[in-house]
Protein backbone atom coordinates (compact mmCIF):
# COMPACT_ATOMS: atom_id res chain seq x y z
CA UNK A 1 0.00 0.00 0.00
CA UNK A 2 1.24 3.61 -0.76
CA UNK A 3 0.36 6.57 0.72
CA UNK A 4 -2.30 9.07 -0.34
CA UNK A 5 -1.68 12.04 -1.39
CA UNK A 6 -1.80 15.35 1.29
CA UNK A 7 -5.22 16.24 0.86
CA UNK A 8 -6.26 19.72 2.91
CA UNK A 9 -9.90 18.75 3.00
CA UNK A 10 -9.74 15.93 5.55
CA UNK A 11 -13.27 17.05 6.80
CA UNK A 12 -15.05 17.24 4.14
CA UNK A 13 -13.33 13.56 3.47
CA UNK A 14 -13.74 12.36 6.90
CA UNK A 15 -17.56 12.90 7.02
CA UNK A 16 -18.29 10.66 3.68
CA UNK A 17 -16.08 7.88 5.29
CA UNK A 18 -17.86 8.08 8.47
CA UNK A 19 -21.81 8.20 6.77
CA UNK A 20 -20.89 5.62 4.32
CA UNK A 21 -19.88 3.53 7.68
CA UNK A 22 -22.60 4.08 9.35
CA UNK A 23 -25.07 2.54 6.06
CA UNK A 24 -22.86 -0.64 6.48
CA UNK A 25 -24.35 -0.98 9.83
CA UNK A 26 -27.75 0.58 9.19
CA UNK A 27 -27.90 -2.56 6.64
CA UNK A 28 -27.15 -5.01 9.32
CA UNK A 29 -30.13 -3.34 11.36
CA UNK A 30 -32.18 -3.84 9.08
CA UNK A 31 -31.08 -7.43 7.83
CA UNK A 32 -30.05 -6.26 3.89
CA UNK A 33 -26.95 -7.61 3.89
CA UNK A 34 -24.91 -10.76 3.66
CA UNK A 35 -22.30 -10.69 5.80
CA UNK A 36 -19.25 -9.49 3.93
CA UNK A 37 -20.98 -10.34 0.23
CA UNK A 38 -22.42 -7.07 -0.88
CA UNK A 39 -20.48 -3.52 -1.47
CA UNK A 40 -21.21 0.38 -0.89
CA UNK A 41 -18.92 3.14 -2.82
CA UNK A 42 -18.72 6.67 -2.06
CA UNK A 43 -16.66 9.19 -4.22
CA UNK A 44 -13.77 11.70 -2.23
CA UNK A 45 -14.95 14.87 -1.88
CA UNK A 46 -12.43 17.26 -4.14
CA UNK A 47 -10.77 14.28 -5.36
CA UNK A 48 -14.08 12.48 -7.44
CA UNK A 49 -11.77 10.18 -9.17
CA UNK A 50 -10.83 8.74 -6.17
CA UNK A 51 -13.72 6.26 -4.46
CA UNK A 52 -14.26 4.69 -0.58
CA UNK A 53 -15.37 1.26 -0.86
CA UNK A 54 -16.03 -1.46 1.48
CA UNK A 55 -13.33 -3.50 2.65
CA UNK A 56 -13.54 -6.74 1.54
CA UNK A 57 -13.80 -9.74 3.88
CA UNK A 58 -15.16 -7.69 6.78
CA UNK A 59 -18.57 -7.94 8.16
CA UNK A 60 -20.72 -4.82 7.47
CA UNK A 61 -21.30 -4.79 11.79
CA UNK A 62 -17.10 -4.60 11.73
CA UNK A 63 -16.68 -1.78 8.84
CA UNK A 64 -15.50 1.29 10.17
CA UNK A 65 -14.75 4.98 9.19
CA UNK A 66 -11.02 4.11 9.24
CA UNK A 67 -10.52 0.74 7.48
CA UNK A 68 -13.08 1.69 4.28
CA UNK A 69 -11.00 1.05 1.09
CA UNK A 70 -9.70 4.22 -0.61
CA UNK A 71 -9.23 3.61 -4.22
CA UNK A 72 -7.29 5.36 -6.92
CA UNK A 73 -8.40 5.65 -10.62
CA UNK A 74 -6.17 3.11 -11.26
CA UNK A 75 -7.87 0.65 -8.55
CA UNK A 76 -4.48 0.86 -6.31
CA UNK A 77 -5.52 0.87 -2.50
CA UNK A 78 -4.10 3.57 -1.19
CA UNK A 79 -5.49 3.16 2.22
CA UNK A 80 -7.93 0.83 4.26
CA UNK A 81 -7.56 -2.55 5.64
CA UNK A 82 -7.33 -5.44 3.04
CA UNK A 83 -8.69 -5.28 -0.76
CA UNK A 84 -12.28 -4.78 -2.35
CA UNK A 85 -14.87 -7.61 -2.85
CA UNK A 86 -13.99 -8.91 -6.06
CA UNK A 87 -17.17 -7.37 -7.76
CA UNK A 88 -16.61 -3.88 -6.11
CA UNK A 89 -13.95 -2.28 -8.35
CA UNK A 90 -15.78 -3.90 -11.54
CA UNK A 91 -19.04 -2.67 -10.56
CA UNK A 92 -18.43 0.73 -8.86
CA UNK A 93 -15.52 2.33 -10.63
CA UNK A 94 -17.45 2.12 -14.45
CA UNK A 95 -20.46 3.39 -12.72
CA UNK A 96 -18.60 6.70 -11.07
CA UNK A 97 -16.99 7.16 -14.02
CA UNK A 98 -20.61 7.30 -15.96
CA UNK A 99 -22.30 9.40 -13.62
CA UNK A 100 -20.23 11.89 -12.84
CA UNK A 101 -23.06 13.40 -10.61
CA UNK A 102 -23.43 10.25 -8.12
CA UNK A 103 -21.81 10.56 -4.96
CA UNK A 104 -22.92 7.42 -3.51
CA UNK A 105 -23.84 3.86 -4.29
CA UNK A 106 -24.91 1.03 -2.95
CA UNK A 107 -25.51 -2.54 -4.25
CA UNK A 108 -27.08 -5.06 -1.97
CA UNK A 109 -29.46 -7.79 -1.51
CA UNK A 110 -31.66 -6.64 0.40
CA UNK A 111 -34.71 -9.24 0.79
CA UNK A 112 -38.15 -8.20 -0.69
CA UNK A 113 -36.63 -6.74 -3.40
CA UNK A 114 -34.12 -9.59 -4.28
CA UNK A 115 -37.03 -12.16 -3.70
CA UNK A 116 -39.50 -10.15 -6.54
CA UNK A 117 -36.33 -9.97 -8.73
CA UNK A 118 -36.67 -13.98 -8.83
CA UNK A 119 -40.22 -13.37 -10.96
CA UNK A 120 -40.81 -14.38 -14.32
CA UNK A 121 -40.83 -10.39 -16.26
CA UNK A 122 -41.85 -8.86 -12.76
CA UNK A 123 -40.95 -5.20 -12.62
CA UNK A 124 -42.15 -2.65 -9.68
CA UNK A 125 -45.34 -1.30 -9.39
CA UNK A 126 -44.73 2.09 -9.80
CA UNK A 127 -47.88 3.53 -8.49
CA UNK A 128 -48.84 0.85 -6.26
CA UNK A 129 -47.91 3.00 -3.05
CA UNK A 130 -46.09 6.05 -2.47
CA UNK A 131 -43.08 4.15 -2.06
CA UNK A 132 -42.80 3.03 -5.09
CA UNK A 133 -43.67 6.01 -7.05
CA UNK A 134 -40.25 7.59 -5.74
CA UNK A 135 -39.29 5.29 -8.45
CA UNK A 136 -41.87 6.09 -11.39
CA UNK A 137 -40.03 5.96 -14.68
CA UNK A 138 -36.34 6.01 -12.61
CA UNK A 139 -35.77 2.41 -12.06
CA UNK A 140 -34.45 -0.11 -14.46
CA UNK A 141 -33.58 -3.44 -14.99
CA UNK A 142 -30.71 -5.88 -15.48
CA UNK A 143 -30.59 -9.59 -16.37
CA UNK A 144 -28.62 -11.59 -14.15
CA UNK A 145 -24.84 -12.32 -15.91
CA UNK A 146 -23.52 -14.08 -13.48
CA UNK A 147 -20.70 -12.83 -10.48
CA UNK A 148 -19.53 -9.87 -11.58
CA UNK A 149 -15.75 -9.81 -11.96
CA UNK A 150 -14.58 -7.21 -15.09
CA UNK A 151 -15.23 -3.92 -15.52
CA UNK A 152 -16.65 -5.04 -19.09
CA UNK A 153 -19.54 -6.01 -17.32
CA UNK A 154 -19.70 -3.04 -14.56
CA UNK A 155 -19.84 -0.68 -18.08
CA UNK A 156 -23.12 -2.65 -19.29
CA UNK A 157 -24.46 -2.15 -15.60
CA UNK A 158 -23.70 1.08 -15.69
CA UNK A 159 -24.96 1.48 -19.21
CA UNK A 160 -28.51 -0.79 -17.86
CA UNK A 161 -28.81 1.90 -15.03
CA UNK A 162 -28.47 4.80 -17.19
CA UNK A 163 -29.92 8.07 -15.62
CA UNK A 164 -32.02 6.45 -13.33
CA UNK A 165 -32.16 6.16 -9.66
CA UNK A 166 -31.90 2.12 -9.02
CA UNK A 167 -31.36 -0.76 -10.83
CA UNK A 168 -33.29 -4.18 -10.13
CA UNK A 169 -30.53 -6.67 -10.82
CA UNK A 170 -32.63 -10.09 -12.13
CA UNK A 171 -31.91 -13.16 -9.82
CA UNK A 172 -29.45 -10.74 -7.77
CA UNK A 173 -30.64 -7.96 -5.95
CA UNK A 174 -30.28 -4.43 -6.49
CA UNK A 175 -28.28 -1.15 -7.10
CA UNK A 176 -29.03 2.46 -5.74
CA UNK A 177 -27.48 5.56 -6.10
CA UNK A 178 -27.80 9.41 -4.93
CA UNK A 179 -25.80 12.09 -4.77
CA UNK A 180 -24.96 12.01 -1.26
CA UNK A 181 -24.61 9.09 1.05
CA UNK A 182 -27.89 9.79 2.88
CA UNK A 183 -29.60 10.41 -0.78
CA UNK A 184 -28.12 6.63 -1.53
CA UNK A 185 -29.59 5.13 1.31
CA UNK A 186 -32.85 6.73 1.68
CA UNK A 187 -33.39 5.15 -1.89
CA UNK A 188 -32.19 2.18 -0.66
CA UNK A 189 -34.63 2.25 2.02
CA UNK A 190 -37.71 3.32 0.30
CA UNK A 191 -37.11 0.84 -2.27
CA UNK A 192 -36.90 -1.82 -0.08
CA UNK A 193 -39.71 -0.86 1.45
CA UNK A 194 -42.00 -0.84 -1.82
CA UNK A 195 -41.27 -4.13 -2.80
CA UNK A 196 -41.92 -5.19 0.79
CA UNK A 197 -45.56 -3.16 0.32
CA UNK A 198 -46.13 -4.51 -2.94
CA UNK A 199 -45.04 -8.27 -1.87
CA UNK A 200 -47.70 -8.07 0.72
CA UNK A 201 -50.49 -6.61 -1.90
CA UNK A 202 -49.97 -9.31 -4.34
CA UNK A 203 -50.62 -12.03 -1.95
CA UNK A 204 -54.13 -10.89 -1.22
CA UNK A 205 -53.98 -12.23 -4.25
CA UNK A 206 -56.45 -8.96 -5.18
CA UNK A 207 -55.57 -6.07 -8.27
CA UNK A 208 -53.35 -2.99 -7.35
CA UNK A 209 -55.18 0.10 -7.39
CA UNK A 210 -53.06 1.95 -8.77
CA UNK A 211 -52.65 6.09 -8.61
CA UNK A 212 -52.87 8.31 -11.60
CA UNK A 213 -49.73 9.04 -13.36
CA UNK A 214 -49.69 12.65 -12.47
CA UNK A 215 -49.48 11.73 -8.80
CA UNK A 216 -46.81 9.35 -9.60
CA UNK A 217 -44.57 11.86 -11.14
CA UNK A 218 -44.96 14.38 -8.97
CA UNK A 219 -43.66 12.33 -6.22
CA UNK A 220 -41.31 10.95 -8.52
CA UNK A 221 -39.83 14.78 -8.88
CA UNK A 222 -39.78 15.84 -5.66
CA UNK A 223 -36.05 15.05 -4.78
CA UNK A 224 -35.50 18.34 -3.37
CA UNK A 225 -35.78 17.90 0.60
CA UNK A 226 -35.50 14.46 0.06
CA UNK A 227 -33.46 14.03 2.89
CA UNK A 228 -34.53 17.04 5.50
CA UNK A 229 -36.11 14.87 7.33
CA UNK A 230 -32.21 14.28 9.01
CA UNK A 231 -32.63 10.58 7.99
CA UNK A 232 -29.14 9.75 8.19
CA UNK A 233 -28.49 11.92 11.53
CA UNK A 234 -31.28 10.15 13.16
CA UNK A 235 -29.67 6.84 12.40
CA UNK A 236 -26.64 7.56 13.49
CA UNK A 237 -27.68 8.87 16.82
CA UNK A 238 -29.76 5.27 17.24
CA UNK A 239 -26.32 3.81 16.32
CA UNK A 240 -24.04 5.93 18.89
CA UNK A 241 -26.86 4.95 21.37
CA UNK A 242 -26.24 1.07 21.05
CA UNK A 243 -22.22 2.23 21.27
CA UNK A 244 -21.43 0.84 17.38
CA UNK A 245 -18.28 2.22 16.64
CA UNK A 246 -18.84 2.87 12.51
CA UNK A 247 -17.05 6.47 13.21
CA UNK A 248 -13.13 5.55 14.96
Amino acid sequence: MSGKPGWADADDIRQVQVDLAAVHRIAVMEGWHEGTWNHFSAKVPGHEDHILLTPGHTHFSRVTASNLLLAAPDGTILEGEGLPNESAWAIHHPLHEARPEVGCALHAHTPYATALSTLEGWQLNERAHQHSAKFYRRVSYYDYQGTVLATEEGELIAEALGEKRALIMANHGVLVVGETVEEAALYLLVLERACRTELLAMSTGHPIHKMPKSVAKRISNHVPGFGELGYLDAMKAVLDQRGEDYAK
